[in-house]
């Protein structure tokens, strides 16, 4: 039997957009303090976390992996698309690929994944390390994944096509922000969940409050925001309400260093600090906290 390849859980094609002029990002990890120099083929690798048991028995390791990547590619076009553009608001029907991929990213995220596999024995689950993974990835991504292959059958079951994910990001409005120089982060929270939408406010106290900021505690459809980086000059800003709502780029990099669980990244000609992007170290020691009492916790 071959060697479990490495599989990656965040769109290349995305951190592409953001290499510096060597070709490279400059890389801060999430679960410890370190940062470092790393091709876009380096970034976002876990060896053998997509494998799973097949319905024949047999140990599948590049199906899945396929199958994200036609997603990828279809929602690559999209984002090109957003970004050539001047449009200032968008449609999320004109965009039906990008709710499929940020749904795709934060259920095959390894956060998730990780509490997941800790959940299976808490809760009597017995079974190998491949099994309890295929268990985890056909309620995760491969779920996600059908549906979405559902939703493009126009007479299809309604109940197959749906998810939970896509359902909030199709709701909100979608405005596009636009910077005069490039200033954005990029990291695995693909698309930052943030804070509480005004009218859950009053469920929430100021300690629950400060966790949203984190994407923590608080389901997604009561959320206030969430703003995707799809280059270092281009971001969504997806929220409730129909007038636009403009977000700068040091918020927007707050938020994409909150969302993360595994790494941020950088062009790796970029140097900290710099007023431009924002309190980035002190967002990065703040998350690396977070994200240490997440695990704690999980």
């Amino acid at each position: 039997m071959s060697s479990p390849r490495k599989h990656h859980f965040v769109p290349q094609m995305l951190l592409r957009n953001f290499r510096g002029p060597d070709g490279n990002l400059r890389v801060f990890a999430i679960d410890r303090d370190a940062s470092y120099i790393s091709k876009t083929a380096g970034v976002g690798q876990v060896k053998g976390g997509h494998d799973r048991i097949a319905f024949d028995g047999t140990v599948d390791r590049e199906f899945l992996e396929q199958w994200m990547s036609r997603l990828e590619g279809a929602a690559a076009g999209e984002i090109a698309t957003i970004v050539t553009s001047r449009d200032l608001t968008i449609s999320p029907d004109e965009f039906p690929t990008l709710p499929w991929l940020a749904s795709l990213q934060f259920n095959r995220s390894r956060a998730l994944m990780g509490y997941l596999k800790t959940r299976v024995p808490a809760d009597g689950g017995t079974g190998t390390d491949l099994e309890v993974q295929t268990a985890i990835l056909n309620v995760t991504a491969y779920r996600v994944l059908s549906a979405w292959e559902a939703s493009k059958e126009a007479l299809g079951d309604p109940k197959d096509q749906w998810d939970p994910m896509v359902s909030v990001l199709r709701s909100l409005r979608w405005d596009v922000m636009r910077y005069e120089r490039p200033r954005l982060l990029v990291s695995d929270g693909f698309a930052a969940q943030f804070g509480v939408a005004a009218k859950h406010a009053d469920r929430y106290g100021s300690t629950e409050k400060n966790w949203a900021k984190h994407g923590v505690g608080v389901p997604q459809h009561q959320a206030s925001a969430f703003t995707i980086p799809l280059t270092p000059q281009v971001a969504i800003h997806l929220h409730a309400g129909s007038v636009r709502k403009y977000v700068s780029a040091q918020q927007v990099n707050q938020r994409t260093i909150y969302a993360a669980r595994s790494f941020v990244a950088m062009p790796s000609d970029w140097v900290l600090p710099d007023q431009a992007l924002g309190d980035v170290s002190d967002w990065l020691k703040t998350q690396r906290f977070v994200r240490s009492m997440i695990a704690r916790n999980a």
